[in-house]
C-alpha cells in the first residue's frame, strides 16, 4: 500500500521552505549565545530524519505502525464528516469507537486495527487533528511530528546547556540533536517522535517553574496537559520520569542539608519511595500493564511476519528477555535487561544494513562508557552521579526505564525505537561526567 505520491513531494517543497522562513525568524532570538548554528543544523537534521524515515517506511519496508496510525487518522476523519459535532470524536475514549463503530460492516468506516487502545487512539486524534493543516499528507503530517520532536528537543538541550554552564555546547548539540537513530526513528508518525517532543518540553518546564523558579500559566497548563498525554500513551515513561524527579528532589535534600533531622526525614522518604516501588512492582495494576506489553508483542509479531516466507524480515529480531512477572525475577534479571537496552544489537548481529547503523552507534555508546569508567577509575564516575541531582536524574531515569524496555523488547527495530526516550539523558550524564573530571584534573594538576 503506498501512501506517498508525488502530490506529496510537491506539498513537502512548499511546508519546508515556510518553515524554514519560521526557523529563520526564531533562529535570530540565539545569535547572541552562538546556539543559531546548532537551531539550524538540529531543524534540517529532523527535517530529513522525518522525511528519509517515511521513505524506509514506504518503499523498504512496505508495513509499520506508522502506517496504522495513518488509517486511524481517516478513519477519524470520515467519522467527523458524517457527525453533527466535529470535535465530538476526540473526546471519545477506545472502547467508545469499538461499541459504536465495531459493528459497520461498511468499508468507508471499518475500524482500524488498534482504535481500541487509547494509547493508540490518541496518536490517531493528532494525526487527524494535523491533517487538517496538511491536506491529510502522509508525508507532511509525519514531517510535523519530527518538527515536534526537534522543538521539545531543543528545549531540553538549552536546558541541559544552562546546567553545564555553556561547556561543551557543540559537544552537547551533536548527543541531543544530531544524534542519527533520534533523528531517524523519533521523526516519523509513532509515538516515539510525540513522547520524545513530550519529554523534552516536561524536563524543561519542570525545569523554569520548580528550579528557576520562573512562574508561566501557560507553562504549568502545557505541563499538565503533556504530563497527561505521556501518561496515556506510555505510561511507564512518565511513571519511570516522575519516579526520577522523586527520588531526585529526595537526594538533593540529603546532598544539601547537613541537620540530621533532615537527614532522617529524607531517608524516611527514600525508604517509603522504594516501599511504593516494590508494592506497583508486586501489585495486580502493574502486572496488567506488563502482561499488555507482551500481548501487544505478540500481536506485532504477528502483524509484521512476512507472509511469503522471507527470513529478510525477521533478521533483526533476538529473543525477547521477558520473564514471569513478579519481583525476584525482575531483580535477577534487570542487569541484563538493561545492558540489552543500552549497548545492543552488538554489530556482529547486525544481518541488514539499517540494524548496522543502530549497532554502530550502540558500539559507539558502550565504548564511550567503558572509556568513562576507566578514566574516572569507577568510584569517581558514580561519586559524581551521586552528588549532582541532575546526573542522578539522568541515572535513576535511565536505569529505571532501561530495565523495562529489556524486559519487553524482542526486536532490534523495536528496542532501537524504545530506547530513544534514555539516550538524550544518558549522553547527557556521560558528557557531564566528561566535563567534571577534566575540570577535577586540571585542578589537581595546579596543585601538584
Amino acid at each position: 500500500m503506498h501512501y506517498i505520491d508525488i502530490y506529496d513531494y510537491l506539498l513537502l517543497v512548499l511546508y519546508v521552505f515556510f518553515f524554514s522562513f519560521l526557523l529563520l525568524l526564531k533562529s535570530k532570538k540565539y545569535e547572541q549565545d552562538k546556539l543559531k548554528k546548532f537551531f539550524i543544523n538540529g531543524f534540517f537534521l529532523h527535517v530529513a530524519g522525518s522525511i528519509l524515515y517515511c521513505m524506509v517506511i514506504q518503499y523498504y519496508y512496505g508495513y509499520g505502525d506508522s502506517f496504522g496510525f495513518y488509517q486511524g487518522s481517516n478513519f477519524l476523519r470520515k467519522v467527523i464528516s458524517t457527525t453533527e459535532n466535529p470535535l465530538g470524536p476526540f473526546f471519545l475514549s477506545g472502547n467508545d469507537f469499538e461499541k459504536v463503530f465495531g459493528k459497520i460492516t461498511d468499508n468507508e468506516l471499518s475500524l482500524p486495527t488498534g482504535i481500541g487502545i487509547n494509547s493508540n487512539l490518541v496518536i490517531m486524534k493528532i494525526s487527524a487533528a494535523l491533517s487538517y493543516l496538511s491536506f491529510n499528507s502522509y508525508l507532511i503530517i509525519s514531517l510535523f511530528f519530527g518538527l515536534f520532536t526537534f522543538a521539545g528537543l531543543w528545549n531540553l538541550f538549552l536546558m541541559f546547556n544552562e546546567i553545564m554552564e555553556k561547556k561543551n555546547q557543540r559537544i552537547l548539540a551533536i548527543v541531543l540533536l544530531y544524534t542519527p537513530s533520534i533523528c531517524f526513528w523519533g521523526s516519523g508518525l509513532i509515538k516515539d517522535s510525540i513522547c520524545l517532543g513530550l519529554l523534552g518540553f516536561i524536563c524543561s518546564f519542570v525545569y523554569t517553574l520548580f528550579i528557576r523558579k520562573k512562574f508561566s500559566i501557560i507553562k504549568s497548563l502545557l505541563l499538565i496537559l503533556f504530563l497527561y498525554l505521556l501518561l496515556v500513551i506510555k505510561t511507564y515513561l512518565a511513571i519511570a520520569l516522575l519516579l526520577s524527579l522523586a527520588l531526585t528532589a529526595v537526594v538533593n535534600l540529603i546532598i544539601k542539608r547537613k541537620n540530621n533531622v533532615l537527614k532522617l526525614v529524607s531517608i524516611s522518604l527514600i525508604i517509603f519511595t522504594t516501599l511504593t516501588i516494590v508494592i506497583i512492582s508486586s501489585s495486580s495494576s502493574f502486572n496488567s500493564i506488563l502482561e499488555e506489553t507482551k500481548s501487544n508483542i505478540e500481536t506485532f509479531k504477528g502483524a509484521y511476519a512476512n507472509p511469503d516466507g522471507d527470513e529478510e524480515r525477521s533478521m533483526a529480531e533476538f529473543s525477547t528477555a521477558f520473564v514471569d512477572v513478579n519481583l525476584p525475577n525482575l531483580i535477577l534479571r534487570a542487569p541484563l535487561a538493561f545492558f540489552t537496552t543500552l549497548f545492543r544489537p552488538f554489530l556482529w548481529e547486525s544481518r541488514k544494513p539499517i540494524v548496522f547503523f543502530s549497532a554502530l552507534e550502540s558500539f559507539l555508546t558502550l565504548l564511550a562508557t567503558v572509556y568513562l569508567l576507566i578514566k574516572c577509575k569507577v568510584s569517581r564516575f558514580f561519586y559524581f552521579i551521586f552528588t549532582d541531582p541532575y546526573l542522578f536524574l539522568c541515572f535513576t531515569f535511565t536505569i529505571l526505564l532501561g530495565v523495562i524496555i529489556g524486559f519487553t523488547t524482542f526486536n532490534f527495530g523495536t528496542l532501537v525505537r524504545y530506547r530513544l526516550p534514555i539516550l538524550p539523558f544518558y549522553f547527557f550524564m556521560l558528557l557531564s561526567i566528561h566535563t567534571k573530571n577534566k575540570e577535577l584534573q586540571v585542578l589537581k594538576n595546579r596543585f601538584q
